[in-house]
């Protein structure tokens, strides 16, 4: 078989998996295989929530790579392994099978990276070691889990909350959020990957994760400092992700930081409906539920599409920095695929994003009268850093937008495969924003499952708006805040046309450039458009300013890689010491040391 028709196949395959992963939401229909105690599938509403959303990625992206990927076999064959391997770790009811698509997710993972062209060992490399570490933390988790409950199938018990937050790291990791965002691996493997290679690390793979979260977190029994240090990592992440987002200048790795930002706030989502189940809050519990639902929903959609348009950037100007593209016109389709995909991601209403960040934030404000002191001033902080970093993105995604369809390098261009998909995924996150509240009503038994309360409660209207078009937040003193996404695009819809039709007639002026500081050039380059920002938190950015011969330059460092440099070379000389004092051939010695760490894990695992 060819490729393309690969990826014909595919496409038409992956859409009746979302079409039945539809059916079985609507129906509710849950069973389980158990073939031995090591082999077990299992099927119920969290499943079929998550493949509606993971396989309409999958479908969509294998309609783009029909034009995007014609010739490279390697690349195609690893994409349907992918897609086989996340396939296997959704369907999982026991720990051996879930491993083993895990492993799968990382090994096709490195394969699309290592078999492009030119390409070196270092990226694919990168991956590999972090895709090991996630399977060795997850092994850790499948083991205590296995001494606690004496089984390898999922079943509910409470498990130590310590060897559930080890394997939730494991999780973390495909994610890309702290502590693993300090080395910046995510962005490096997805700057390094094919397009369609991009699409299923961040948009489907880090779906898998969240699901795989969601899965152990809801056969288990955390505590409430456990949904706390959820939030409070997801907030870390969700700020650096957005801040190293506005100011890099790699197509790729701009939308990849972005995914780091929108994993934290997946995790602010899981921890904040953990403390409200504990807190007797169960409506809110629903709220956050149904906010989580619809911005991985959202997240999967536009993060698809971003990359579907950075790739078509890429490929159509052969550049990849975003500073090379300026002035020109676009074709229609890619200009406004990327314009709703980035808007989405920028959190503006009524978009999926944008009704996803705003449930965000109306949950964080709930909690800061709900619980104890300590809640509500976590709460409070999450809240305030959830809201910059969201800020903070708009600059993101206006600079990769604002100048990727500015180019030149998509006039005259057909809209083929590839602009479709794209325009699909913007066109779908718009109607997953518009009409979130049937949503709502699609996974409203699901989410009945783990709070009690079915999602339509949260569901209801007000003066002009009739009931079943409000999204409505509760906190104990009755309903706190409410928005309608349906007539937030009608209003929005109605006042443009007003807006257009009034000023169809003006005519533009040129006018200086602000160069952010830097040195005038005729054109605004995204360099200068971000550079406001890197002086404004010179902390973060570590900038230093210098002048040669009279002109103004800067220079700016990357704060986590000093410190992974400095650790690292700290590392290197304890490894030295430690190889010539303690393991320097001696084989008593290594003896020992196994001894010793293996007595180590046993009473660990024991305790």
């Amino acid at each position: 078989m060819s490729v393309t028709n690969s990826y014909r196949v595919g496409t038409v395959l992956y859409s009746l998996i979302a079409a039945t992963a539809f059916y079985a939401l609507v129906t509710g229909a849950t069973f389980s295989i158990v073939v031995t105690n090591y082999l077990a599938f299992f099927v119920d509403p969290l499943f079929s929530a998550f493949l509606l959303i993971i396989s309409t990625v999958w479908a969509v992206t294998s309609f783009f790579s029909i034009e995007y990927d014609r010739k490279s076999r390697p690349n195609a064959i690893s994409f349907h392994l992918a897609i086989l391997a996340m396939m296997v770790v959704l369907t999982s009811g026991s720990f051996p099978l879930f491993l083993s698509g895990w492993e799968g997710m990382t090994i096709s993972g490195y394969l699309l990276i290592g078999y492009r062209k030119g390409m070196n060992n270092i990226p694919p490399y990168v991956f590999l070691v972090y895709g090991e570490l996630s399977t060795l933390l997850i092994i850790v988790m499948g083991v205590g889990m296995y001494f606690q409950s004496g089984t390898m199938i999922f079943i509910a018990a409470p498990y130590n909350e310590v060897i559930l937050f080890l394997g939730i790291m494991g999780f973390f990791i495909k994610m890309g959020v702290m502590p693993f965002q300090i080395t910046e691996w995510l962005p490096i493997a997805h700057g390094n990957a094919s397009t369609n290679g991009s699409i299923l690390f961040s948009a489907a793979m880090t779906t898998v994760a969240l699901y795989s979260i969601l899965r152990f977190l809801t056969i288990s029994d955390p505590g409430e400092i456990f949904g706390l240090l959820l939030m409070g990592i997801g907030a870390f992440s969700l700020l650096f992700g957005s801040i190293y987002s506005a100011s890099a200048e790699h197509v790729k790795m701009l939308p990849a930081y972005s995914t780091i930002e929108n994993s934290g706030a997946m995790l602010i989502f899981t921890g904040a409906f953990i403390v409200l189940g504990i807190l007797g809050q169960m409506q809110m519990a629903t709220f956050a539920l149904a906010g989580l639902l619809i911005f991985a929903f959202s997240h999967a959609l536009s993060k698809s599409g971003l990359f579907m348009f950075a790739g078509i950037m890429e490929q159509s100007s052969g550049a990849t920095e975003i500073k090379s593209y300026h002035g020109g016109s676009n074709s229609t389709f890619y200009g406004a695929g990327g314009f709703l995909n980035s808007v989405s991601l920028a959190g503006m209403l009524p978009l999926g994003g944008g009704v996803g960040e705003w449930m965000l934030l109306e949950t964080l404000f709930v909690m800061s009268i709900l619980g104890d002191s300590v809640t509500s001033l976590v709460s409070i902080i999450v809240g305030a850093t959830a809201a910059l970093g969201g800020g903070i993105s708009i600059i993101s995604m206006t600079k990769i937008f604002g100048f990727g369809s500015r180019g030149s390098h998509e006039k005259g261009k057909k809209e083929g495969p590839m602009r479709i998909s794209l325009l699909a995924m913007g066109i779908g996150v718009t109607l997953l924003g518009a009409f979130s509240t049937l949503y709502v009503f699609l996974v409203s038994n699901m989410i009945r499952g783990y709070t009690g309360i079915a999602a339509t409660t949260i569901i209801n209207g007000a003066l002009v708006v009739p009931h079943g078009f409000l999204l409505t937040s509760f906190s104990s003193a009755g309903p706190f805040g409410g928005i309608s996404p349906l007539f937030t695009a009608l209003f929005i819809g109605l006042f443009t046309g007003i807006l257009l039709l009034s000023f169809r007639g003006a005519r533009s002026r040129t006018v200086v450039n602000w160069s952010g500081g830097i040195e005038e050039e005729n054109k605004l380059h995204s360099f200068a458009y971000a550079n406001s920002l890197r002086l404004t938190m010179r902390r973060f950015y570590l900038t230093t300013e210098e002048r040669k011969a009279g002109k103004y330059s800067e220079r700016t460092f990357d704060a986590f890689w000093l410190v992974i440099i400095f650790l690292a070379r700290k590392t290197v000389a304890l490894s030295r010491i430690v190889g010539r004092k303690v393991m320097n051939s001696s084989l008593m010695a290594y003896v020992l040391y196994i001894m010793v760490t293996f007595l180590a894990v046993m009473v660990y695992i024991a305790i």
